[in-house]
């Protein structure tokens, strides 16, 4: 597993000379968090169920409603939207997709009151000569409108990012077992 952050880290100014500094308190510059895994999947099974944003509800923590309004014209999501909650915060936004099929999910939010700018990406590759196993890489850059949150995201983010990751890998299982049990039972119809 590889999980790279890439935080704004205030600067300091040199003796003598006066430049832009940011505090505690601010950055100019979104969050990154990425992490990289090898899952038990095709990448169509694992972007099916990326790109089927309204199903994050039933699996998804901290999602408590969750839709697509639109679609484009290869039937693919192209709009969508959330709404998460977390103790005190609760937000509902929406989020422009892009999806290539087996490749790519990329949700950029449109609308939103906690941040100044949200992006998630996924994508997937297969692990050649593996047989069942793909490469997902997860993405998550942000920037918060609140500064003190900004800074304070530094310690929650690749943990929240993991929980996501996390939770799309137990989904794939889930929906694995789901199909083995069916077949199994149509095995047993047909003898």
């Amino acid at each position: 597993m590889l999980v790279r952050v890439r935080p704004a880290l205030p600067t300091r100014p040199l003796l003598g000379v006066i430049s832009p500094r940011r505090t505690f308190f601010g950055s100019s510059k979104p969050q990154s968090y990425e992490i990289s895994r090898t899952l038990n999947g095709t990448p169509r099974q694992l972007y099916d169920i990326v790109s089927d944003v309204s199903k994050y509800h039933e699996f998804v923590p901290f999602v408590e409603e969750s839709f697509i309004t639109e679609r484009c014209s290869r039937n693919t999501p192209s709009k969508a939207g959330l709404q998460v909650g977390w103790k005190d915060v609760n937000e509902k936004f929406m989020c422009q997709l892009k999806c290539i099929p087996g490749e790519l999910v990329q949700a950029t939010s449109l609308e939103i009151d906690l941040f100044e700018s949200l992006e998630t990406k996924w994508k997937f590759e297969e692990v050649k000569g593996s047989g069942d196993k793909c490469k997902v890489d997860f993405q998550l850059d942000y920037k918060f409108r609140n500064p003190l949150y900004d800074r304070l995201s530094f310690m929650f983010a690749p943990k929240v990012s993991e929980i996501m990751i996390q939770a799309f890998q137990k989904r794939l299982f889930h929906i694995k077992r789901e199909e083995a049990k069916l077949k199994y039972e149509q095995k047993q119809v047909d003898i």
